[in-house]
């Protein structure tokens, strides 16, 4: 049984998902909690699924190896597919508005 994570509350970190949803936030550890255990940041229910299902895609490994260059180089890997999301909806976000100009 996987136990839940006590949320660490910090006044300067964002109370939101990226896509601004405030919904069933969890912490999602970027760069894998094997990996960067302490890079962490709130996403929805939704967002989280789909980070690990396109993380899954892009091969990211996020079990333990004690070499700690494949370490980095898989929480690299995480965190760039976290990037992608984040663009992709930003490109998403300015087509919906050029679209709405039009």
């Amino acid at each position: 049984m996987k136990r839940r994570r006590p949320r660490i509350k910090c006044p300067e970190c964002p109370e939101y998902c990226f896509c601004g949803s405030t919904k069933d936030l969890e912490q999602n550890h970027l760069g894998g909690n094997n990996h960067l255990p302490w890079l962490f940041y709130p996403f929805c229910k939704q967002n989280h699924a789909e980070f690990h299902v396109m993380c899954r895609r892009a091969g990211v490994d996020f079990l333990y190896t004690k070499n700690k260059s494949i370490r980095l180089m898989q929480a690299l890997k995480a965190m760039l597919v976290g990037v992608w999301m984040v663009v992709d909806m930003l490109e998403k976000h300015l087509r919906s508005q050029s679209e709405d100009q039009s």
